[in-house]
């Protein structure tokens, strides 16, 4: 590239002194044209013989006046044609000016006709001097009786052709001046042009120079954003991206079976080896496939291709996937180590090869898989019935009767400043059952399908609402879905409950990610509604699913909550400290607050200080509890 530059910099050199050099040709020969087409005659003048007519009239008038200097200066000051002298010599042979058309000027007589000094006067003085502006100045002086006169006259001068004895006096005196002139001014601009020249590529590569950085930053944010930074391979985002292009997208997802577990005895840095490992054949696999591999999450995988429905040829994928691994015992090097262990790992499959939601469906059959202890299980209609419709049933039981019988409440976990001062908490849903306080993965998706939903996110931000009015110093945080910002019983509930208690303005929030944030236009409608009453928004999760930049541009939040996934490999993982300085850069730009989540650590919350995060959750910080503290 930087070859090219410089052959292109020379060309452009090359050509516009080509054009200026041909410019001041074209100049010079047109000059010399006007100037030769206005003096050339075919005529020859006899200069001499004129200026010869023009000194006899006058000697001839002195003749008259008696010799009378006097009386002939005083014609000579009636107006003339030329420079009439009358000179004198005295004793010592100097000339002397008696009389002259001029007033005395004897120092015009010198310039004009120098050479008059020196001459003897025994024959005709007669001088030619060409001048510009196609003139000639005759000089012609003649010994009369005691008496010198002589006249001094320019008459309009011209050329027979080239090979006139005039003609390289004539041009030195009427042309070469304009050539000089044009060469002058072409060495000017030569040098200006070389100069813009410079000028120009030296600005230029600082343009390239500038681009190619920014075009790098630009590729390695995106990377961050869309690249798994332990796996390295693809993640959900870029899943979710790639998946509207495909028409007949089919989908793969490989679970490891009890990672959890492996991840709490063998540690973090036994598991992380695991999963690159996994992904290594993951990719390997892939490419054989011809399919793209993607990493959905901590110990998920994803298989996507765009195909035909043939159920047989996934079948056969997911059972030679299931192979690598099922019964074989997998050596794994400890980080930081010479060591290796011997690992058996389990996965398990989910496949869809229907067109739509075919990544939700997917992942409902690798849920049947898991629940029924099979390798691998294809998405069909009428799939969840039995087994899982009678864990439904008792769960939709759960509901009810939690609802009926107000067992739906709000757990608070803390959320801490810089100076470790809680700020805020965030609401977090809860269900007793029995004497068992519920995680809400245990039954929102049940609440959902039997459209329970409603009533449960209704309850928590009625209880919320109900917090914040017996608590005038407490900020709490709620979390919304996109369904809940574009259900009209859900949204209506909400600005009621706004404008009846005077809490907005301690109320902020969370957009948590599901299906429905694609609608943004009707999302942004709600948003705009609460800001106006004083509430403040905050993005969960950002860096996974659905959250992008666009979506902060378009949602204006006021925080920014980064992905717990991101922020806990904070303290082991050179990407996820990139791309959590990334977000908090660009959060501070455009004037929004950034909340770390899944502060599991001392060293964690140091990093994140470090980076400028302005707000900190986690439960290395605090656990959620049924009650606040202020």
């Amino acid at each position: 590239m930087v070859q090219s530059g410089k052959n292109k910099k020379t060309a452009t050199v090359i050509i516009c002194l080509n054009l200026i050099l041909f410019t001041l040709l074209v100049v010079d020969i047109s000059i010399f044209y006007y100037k030769y087409s206005n003096s050339i005659t075919y005529n020859k003048v006899d200069y001499q013989k004129n200026a010869q007519f023009l000194l006899d009239k006058y000697s001839d008038e002195f003749e008259s006046l008696e010799k009378d200097k006097d009386k002939f200066q005083s014609f000579l000051d009636s107006g003339l044609i030329g420079d009439i002298y009358l000179l004198k010599t005295d004793i010592e042979s100097n000339l002397n000016l008696l009389a002259s058309s001029n007033h005395g000027d004897e120092k015009r007589l010198k310039r004009d006709c120098e050479e008059i000094f020196t001459h003897n006067f025994k024959k005709i003085f007669y001088s030619k001097q060409v001048l510009p502006e196609n003139k000639i100045n005759i000089c012609l002086f003649e010994k009369k009786h005691d008496y010198i006169m002589g006249l001094s006259v320019s008459f309009y001068h011209t050329v027979s052709d080239s090979h006139d004895s005039e003609f390289k006096q004539w041009v030195l005196k009427n042309v070469a001046p304009y050539f000089i002139l044009t060469g002058v001014i072409t060495i000017f601009l030569i040098l200006a042009v070389l100069w813009s020249i410079n000028r120009y590529y030296d600005l230029r590569a600082e343009y390239i120079k500038d681009k190619l950085k920014l075009k790098n930053e630009l590729k390695e944010i995106k990377k961050q954003l869309y690249i798994d930074p332990l796996t390295n391979l693809s993640n959900k985002t870029m899943l979710m991206n790639n998946l509207k292009k495909l028409d007949k997208p089919k989908v793969i997802i490989l679970d490891i079976d009890d990672f959890g577990v492996m991840n709490d005895y063998y540690g973090k840095d036994i598991c992380d080896a695991i999963l690159v490992y996994i992904a290594g054949l993951i990719s390997d696999f892939a490419t054989t496939n011809k399919m793209k591999a993607y990493c959905l999450g901590a110990d998920r995988f994803a298989l996507v291709e765009n195909g035909e429905f043939i159920v047989e040829k996934y079948e056969d994928l997911a059972n030679e996937l299931i192979g690598r691994f099922k019964g074989r015992m997998t050596s794994i090097k400890v980080p930081n180590s010479s060591d290796s262990i011997s690992i058996e790992i389990h996965t398990t499959i989910g496949f869809s090869v229907d067109e739509d939601d075919t990544l939700m469906k997917a992942t409902t059959a690798l849920k049947v898989a898991k629940n029924t202890g099979k390798d691998y299980v294809c998405y069909f209609k009428g799939l969840n019935k039995k087994d899982e419709y009678k864990i439904q049933i008792e769960r939709s039981l759960m509901i009810r009767q939690a609802i009926i019988g107000d067992k739906v409440l709000p757990y608070y976990q803390p959320i801490f400043d810089r100076d470790g001062n809680i700020t805020k908490y965030e609401s977090l849903i809860r269900m007793i059952n029995s004497d068992e306080i519920l995680s809400p993965h245990k039954f929102l998706d049940v609440a959902k399908r039997i459209k329970r939903y409603t009533e449960l996110q209704k309850k928590v931000v009625e209880k919320a609402i109900e917090e914040l009015s017996q608590n005038l110093n407490l900020v709490l945080s709620v979390n919304l879905s996109g369904r809940d910002m574009i259900d009209g019983d859900v949204s209506l509930t909400i600005l009621k409950l706004l404008a009846n208690n005077d809490v907005a303005d301690r109320l902020i929030f969370e957009l948590v990610e599901d299906e429905n944030l694609e609608n943004v236009e009707r999302i942004e409608k709600f948003i705009d509604k609460v800001k106006k009453m004083g509430v403040r928004i905050a993005i969960d999760d950002f860096g996974s699913g659905y959250s992008n930049f666009s979506y902060i541009l378009k949602l204006k939040p006021d925080f920014i909550k980064i992905d717990g996934s991101i922020i806990k490999n904070i303290d082991s993982s050179n990407d996820s400290y990139m791309i959590t300085r990334a977000i908090v850069y660009f959060a501070r730009d455009l004037g929004i607050k950034t909340v770390a989540e899944y502060i599991h650590s001392a060293d964690v919350l140091d990093i994140c200080k470090k980076l400028g995060v302005d707000e900190f959750q986690g439960f290395y910080l605090g656990v959620p509890s049924e009650k606040v503290e202020m």
